[in-house]
């Protein structure tokens, strides 16, 4: 290798690292504070912290049962609303770090692993550093992830967008780059990614679900190949296996019947869904507001793709209608059906989708549209397609107008970083804040000291989580070792 290409690949490694590290100092940067903004569910996320906390304290790692909640009868949030990383604040809280350094130091570090998924599975879709730098950065610090870590706290939803780029890497070999050559690696990433998302937050996994099964339909051309078959069999027979554990203590708890589960049937949502203004706007500002029927934008919590990616839609239509012919017809049908993946969940979040239409259908569509509880979450759908789309009109514009790529990255990335800034520091000027450094501070804390009601784990269910974290150790040797041969082998 000469010494001027030595030259250009350490500059282009010092601008990942370093578009890396300000992507991760600007997403984190309201908890580099010494109180916490009162987002929404705030109480309730560093509740389920200390409740865990306590539950190890008595049970140690063989608690499986985890703390149920409200007199101790309730919903256990272990199962329902799952906290297999929540472990890690509880052991911060456990070492002696007060409880909200707790809470700021863990999404601190889901932040980092973000950034970090985010850059690798772009990098890795579409063979590109500085595409996935792109990715990255209008993935990470996307409005909607913005809104539910600091207007919500959606802790698990946050959690479970930290897993899925690994999920769009995986779709990506799977139905889109046949030629990949990393695709024998793509059931263990769909497996892993959909194991985070499945332990985080069950509505986004379910909704991944559907966005897969929509993905796989419309790719039916792909199921001619026995290896799209084989890698989906894998992955879903390495998920039950990491997951076997979780799901056997579900299925414990729901049989012992020690719960109290109130019909969620009849709950109109449609005025939950946001107005189409809200979508694509650029600065947007801190509210409180989610009856978006009622009260309009007025007061409107900043939920919305944001105007950075709209960008992204309006190139992706004037290069396709200008120069389409110039592209390849593949290239050009993978842009078209994830631009439509995600204009339908945008669709799906939107005030006007008839929800409360299909509710009256029937007692199950009344049951499964109440469960929604707000249209806003199907906006994890365009996050994604759109942020991929967008990866795609950099790599058009790379191609077409090679002298002037670089401008519309830069761009891009500049104009997503300002107004994600703009409404990071909106918030922190908006929002009430509070200073809970003792558990009794926290608003409703007798719940997490009277909640706390675990077992002792069975015998089955440490055989079941044994089993998980060996395959989980597998999966990370192998993975390894395959990156090094291949590694290898490029040299």
């Amino acid at each position: 290798m000469s010494l001027q290409k030595e030259r250009k690949t350490d500059e282009k490694r010092i601008n990942i690292i370093l578009g890396c590290l300000l992507l991760m100092l600007l997403t984190s940067l309201p908890f580099f504070t010494d109180f916490l903004m009162n987002g929404t569910f705030l109480s309730y996320q560093l509740i389920r912290i200390e409740a865990l906390k306590n539950g190890l304290a008595q049970y140690g790692l063989n608690l499986w049962a985890k703390p149920d909640w409200i007199n101790p009868l309730g919903f256990s949030f272990a199962f329902f609303y799952g906290d297999t990383f929540l472990y890690i604040p509880a052991f911060f809280r456990m070492i002696g770090i007060n409880v909200q350094m707790s809470y700021r130091l863990f999404n601190t570090l889901i932040n980092i692993i973000t950034v970090l998924t985010s850059y690798y599975a772009f990098r890795r879709i579409f063979k590109n550093e500085y595409t996935g730098l792109l990715g990255a950065a209008l993935y990470s610090f996307s409005i909607y992830r913005l809104f539910l870590m600091f207007s919500e706290d959606e802790l698990g939803e946050v959690i479970a967008l930290a897993f899925l780029p690994l999920v769009i890497y995986a779709l990506a070999m799977l139905l889109f780059q046949a030629d990949h050559k990393r695709k024998e690696q793509a059931f263990l990433w769909l497996a892993l990614g959909m194991t985070g998302i499945f332990r985080s937050h069950i509505l986004c996994f379910g909704i991944i679900v559907l966005v897969i099964l929509a993905g796989y339909l419309i790719c039916f051309k792909e199921w001619k190949r026995k290896e799209l078959w084989g890698q989906t069999g894998l992955a879903v027979m390495l998920f039950l296996l990491l997951n076997g554990s979780y799901l056997y203590s579900m299925l414990q708890y729901l049989k012992s019947g020690e719960f109290v589960v109130n019909p969620v049937s009849g709950q109109a949502i449609q005025t939950n869904g946001v107005q189409i203004a809200q979508l694509f706007m650029c600065f947007y500002q801190a509210g409180a507001s989610h009856n978006f029927g009622t009260n309009g934008v007025n007061n409107a919590v900043p939920v919305g793709v944001g105007f950075v990616l709209l960008v992204a839609v309006l190139v992706f239509f004037y290069m396709i209608f200008i120069y389409g012919s110039e592209f390849e017809k593949k290239e050009k049908r993978n842009g078209w059906i994830v631009f439509w993946i995600g204009f339908a969940g945008c669709l799906l979040g939107l005030l006007c989708f008839p929800w409360d239409s299909i509710l009256k259908i029937n007692g199950f569509t009344s049951s499964m549209v109440s469960m929604i509880q707000a249209p806003w979450h199907f906006l994890v759908i365009p996050l994604a397609a759109f942020s991929v789309l967008a990866c795609i009109t950099y790599e058009m514009f790379r191609r077409k107008f090679p002298e002037y790529y670089r401008i519309y990255g830069v761009a891009m990335f500049v104009l997503d970083c300002i107004c994600g800034s703009y409404l990071a520091a909106n918030m922190l000027y908006t929002y009430n804040f509070s200073r809970i450094k003792m558990p009794a501070e926290i608003p409703y804390a007798d719940i997490a000291e009277t909640g706390v009601n675990g077992a002792s784990a069975t015998g089955i269910w440490i055989v079941l989580e044994l089993v998980a974290l060996a395959v989980l150790a597998g999966s990370i040797i192998w993975l390894y070792r395959s990156c090094k041969a291949e590694k290898k082998t490029e040299e």
